[in-house]
């Protein structure tokens, strides 16, 4: 059975000193933001952009894995240490990108090569303002990020690539240092502005990124692309750079030269990077004015953009919608899934073989998820995860789903805990038949208070004390109607094998996060880190994290020795198996065994005592007069299941056979069995019986229903009016 677990990741509280600090002891104050990008690399998510209701955020915020905590970002140059443990602070050089939502923040790596080239170039783009332009020559002006690039920056563009390509022919230090920039401090957020995403919900930024621990990315960088800006018709159509690659010490900003035909303004689109043809694949969302659905490709090396010449029938247009890339021996396919086509959500799915450039719409097996927009598709280990979104009237939802490839199906996905509660109602309504007729005191086994003790994690599997032991067995070698294992319940039929699309099924248990949309959703190692969002006006900074592949929990579902015990040993109930003991009764004989019968009742222990008559055959044979067949027989069942017989004391006879079950629980000694029969007998004493049944409770010692009797006799006038 494939398990998940949902948890709630708390951030630590981090030091103070920085413009993120809150109002309680330095704790970093994370914005609530919908529309935003966070991506993974080397145990820190990279949180960048962003819409709060109001503004957009121009802040890079980066939060630790390792010390489950936001790191706050330096007022100054250089790191900052708390004294007491690694660094709390980190620095950005260069220019940030201008506050932005609905773009997408995506991770390419590369090797050496790349990583030096972007290092020269970064050093010749860009003097000491960040303008680009040779060094000591005069800058170019700089262009609104919407405009089209000048034939002049084209010409310097391309010559300075040219010129870095030169360069790596040369035998160079690899680690050669950028020169110094710009130190920025992080910036602000832009004024108060109409946010043109407000109603929709941007795609995860980096969807599909899993980059595994071992991976060689010496060359690592985030690749921003478009976005909302907060002013003018269109969406941005700019490109911006965020090294990574020599650590927290060493991010900077720049935005390089490119060549090639960029995509233009984009909004609400999709960026996925695509290792085997290093290069990033923009399916374009909206510019601003209209829904499309051109695809793009970035060289992350060169910064070459090029137009991708698809085959087969493309996804119709679209943006705020979700994808993710799958790679599996070699062959690299882009999912694209749902959205808004400025008419209607969309919850169909498109596949794109990225070495033939041809789209397919594949046959997908199980109940597809709700139409929606805004909502994440995270890739992990051959599945995609699919997460929240909005649907019509811009309900949110608070689902998972999830699409095996290998299957080419949505699995089902049940919620565990709920599973659980249903089996143990079933488990519950299953013993109580197997009770029967039988009717008294009970067990105690099955109690709500056993049953809320226990967490909903180690309730599956019947962990949580509820009576396993109350089953009733077929033949004592065997579990009749209990199945052991980590499902515990009444066996049920086995599923139609004629049935068609069946589909296999996964369990989630933990606390989910709430409905969102516009949220993030970050694969790291087998884990699902999902970050903020909105739902309606609630705009959210709250971190869930979804274990994919959580340890399997190491649970106990045979039942113990007394519950063996209480359900087997009814099986031996007068049966000649193992008896070593046989009693005579109105000349009719009874099996017993001495363990069993000595266990429960002083009596019987004292008869297979040493020095008694009756212990001394080795399988003795004892008479019991004055008693009853049936009662008897209905004594050792009791004995053997631990059930007090139920009897209706104003039945024909009733009354007799509850008397002499009382006797014989005082003669042997059997309390439990003597109070239930008193409790029978109570309702049966009114103005003809309470005298003598108050004889029969001072013979047999029954001093409880002896004290009924006798308060019957006190308050006789005013119970019988």
């Amino acid at each position: 059975m494939s398990t998940m677990r949902w948890s709630e990741a708390v951030p630590s509280p981090a030091g103070g000193g920085g413009p993120l600090d809150g109002a309680l002891g330095g704790v970093p104050a994370t914005p609530q933001i919908k529309n935003h990008s966070v991506t993974h690399h080397r145990g820190h998510l990279y949180c960048f952009g962003g819409y709060d209701g109001r503004r957009n955020h121009q802040t890079l915020l980066i939060y630790s894995l390792r010390e489950g905590r936001w790191l706050l970002p330096s007022p100054a140059g250089g790191m900052i240490n708390l004294g007491d443990g690694p660094s709390s602070h980190f620095t950005v050089r260069g220019v940030p990108p201008p506050g932005r939502n609905g773009h997408t923040a995506t991770l390419a790596t590369g090797g050496r090569r790349s990583r030096r080239r972007r290092h020269r170039m970064n050093n010749l783009i860009y003097d000491e303002e960040g303008e680009i332009g040779l060094r000591g020559e005069a800058p170019l002006p700089r262009r609104n990020s919407r405009d089209p690039p000048s034939s002049a920056e084209v010409e310097v563009r391309a010559a300075l690539n040219d010129l870095a390509v030169a360069m790596d022919a040369m035998d160079a230090e690899l680690g050669t240092e950028r020169e110094a920039g710009n130190v920025n401090a992080q910036g602000g957020e832009d004024d108060a502005l109409d946010n043109p995403n407000e109603d929709q919900a941007s795609v995860e930024g980096g969807n599909g990124d899993n980059p595994t621990e071992e991976e060689d990315d010496e060359d690592a960088q985030i690749i921003i692309i478009g976005g909302w800006l907060g002013s003018g018709p269109l969406a941005a159509s700019d490109m911006w750079v965020l090294d990574i690659s020599g650590g927290l010490d060493r991010l900077r900003w720049f935005q390089p030269p490119t060549l090639g035909t960029p995509p233009g303004p984009c909004n609400m689109h999709s960026a996925d990077f695509i290792p085997s043809r290093g290069e990033v694949y923009v399916f374009r969302g909206g510019n601003g004015r209209e829904y499309l659905n051109d695809l793009h490709a970035l060289d992350v090396e060169s910064y070459v953009w090029r137009t991708v010449e698809t085959h087969g029938e493309a996804p119709q247009q679209r943006a705020n919608h979700s994808s993710a890339l799958l790679e599996k021996d070699g062959v690299s396919e882009l999912f694209v899934f749902g959205g808004w086509n400025g008419s209607e959500r969309l919850n169909d799915i498109h596949v794109l073989d990225t070495a033939t450039s041809t789209w397919s719409t594949p046959r997908v097996l199980g109940v597809k998820p709700h139409p929606r927009a805004g909502m994440t598709l995270t890739a992990l280990r051959g599945r995609l995860y699919l997460f929240g979104g909005s649907g019509t009237s811009s309900k949110c939802f608070d689902d998972l789903q999830v699409l095996d490839r290998e299957e080419m199906a949505w699995l089902d996905v049940n919620d565990q805990d709920e599973e659980a509660r249903k089996e143990r109602e079933c488990y519950d309504s299953t013993w109580m038949v197997n009770r029967g007729a039988t009717v008294g005191g009970g067990s105690g086994y099955s109690s709500n208070a056993n049953r809320q003790a226990s967490s909903s994690w180690e309730m599956l599997g019947g962990q949580d004390g509820s009576n396993s032991g109350g089953i009733k067995f077929a033949d004592w070698r065997s579990y009749g109607g209990y199945q052991s294992g980590a499902n515990n319940g009444p066996i049920s039929g086995s599923a139609n094998p004629n049935d068609e699309d069946t589909v296999p099924s996964v369990y989630v248990n933990g606390k989910p996060p709430g409905r969102r949309a516009g949220h993030t959703a970050t694969a790291v190692g087998k884990h699902i880190y999902v970050f903020g969002g909105s739902c309606g006006t609630d705009y959210l900074n709250d971190f869930f994290v979804l274990d994919t592949d959580p340890p399997p929990l190491m649970k106990v579902t045979e039942p113990p020795s007394p519950q063996l015990y209480a359900s087997r040993l009814r099986h031996f109930c007068d049966n000649a198996e193992f008896s070593d003991v046989t009693f005579l009764v109105e000349g009719q004989t009874v099996y017993g065994h001495k363990l069993v019968l000595s266990t429960v009742s002083d009596c019987f222990r004292a008869m297979f005592m040493a020095g008694f008559r009756e212990s001394g055959s080795e399988k003795a044979e004892i008479e019991i007069p004055n008693c009853s067949y049936d009662s008897f027989v209905t004594m050792m069942e009791y004995i053997y299941s631990g059930v007090s017989p139920r009897i209706d004391v104003f039945s024909v006879g009733g009354m007799d056979r509850a008397i002499a079950l009382l006797e014989l629980a005082d003669q042997f000694f059997l309390y439990n069995l003597k109070e239930n029969m008193e409790g029978a007998l109570q309702p049966a004493v009114n103005r003809e019986t309470h005298a003598f049944l108050r004889q029969v409770a001072q013979k047999t010692n029954a001093t409880q229903l002896e004290s009924f009797c006798q308060y019957f006799e006190r308050n006789m006038h005013e119970l019988v009016e």
